[in-house]
């Protein structure tokens, strides 16, 4: 994957390369994770994990700063890559996902049904309604960035990660508000982080690590 440009900055070289930011990225986007230790009260089966950002959850901070430190992360690696689909994908799901941290929902309306009332009377914030804008760029920049890394490797893996976004993305859309949704979405971020993996590796040079 055509990634590197020489350059010297405040970090070694050996640290200061795409695939270090794509990696902590990697890490960063996964914090969602916590979820399964932390008593958060909502299901990961039904509720979406931008619920766990929103105003009235007890965590909203730790998910809303790792997201927040993933996009950095983005920005970073976008800088010293190459390929113009893959830096404006990367670029624009590092913006989407900062978006996320700030445009996020009022409530967890899998869980709460004034919420629920709220949204169907139109009563919720800008950044609520604006929320759903921002997942789809979300997701629509990710699978981009997908088939940029597929285009630029022709590995397997990378396309079974671009199989995997678009049925995720499918079955998000079929499952709006539906049971199954949140488990739907869940597996698209895991996806999506291993596709941050797979950008990492294939910007390393690692061709002889048999991950095909």
């Amino acid at each position: 994957m055509e990634l590197e440009r020489p350059s010297g900055h405040l970090l070694p070289r050996r640290l200061d390369r795409p695939g270090t930011w794509l990696v902590a990225a990697a890490l960063l986007y996964s914090c969602w994770l916590l979820e399964l230790v932390l008593p958060t009260g909502l299901s990961m089966v039904d509720s979406y994990v931008s619920e766990l950002f929103a105003d009235d959850q007890p965590y909203r901070w730790v998910f809303r700063v790792t997201d927040a430190l993933a996009a950095c992360c983005l920005f970073l690696a976008a800088r010293r890559m190459r390929g113009r689909l893959v830096i404006a994908a990367v670029l624009l799901f590092a913006v989407a996902t900062l978006a996320d941290t700030v445009l996020s929902l009022d409530c967890a309306a899998s869980v709460d049904a004034l919420c629920r009332s709220r949204e169907t009377a139109g009563t919720v914030s800008l950044g609520h309604r604006l929320h759903q804008v921002t997942s789809a760029l979300t997701f629509g920049s990710a699978l981009a960035a997908a088939a940029g890394l597929e285009r630029s490797t022709r590995r397997w893996s990378a396309r079974v990660v671009v199989a995997l976004l678009a049925t995720t993305g499918v079955l998000s859309a079929v499952l709006v508000h539906q049971p199954g949704a949140g488990l739907v979405q869940r597996v698209q971020l895991l996806t999506i982080a291993v596709g941050l993996v797979l950008g990492a590796r294939a910007s390393l040079g690692w061709r002889r690590s048999g991950f095909r």
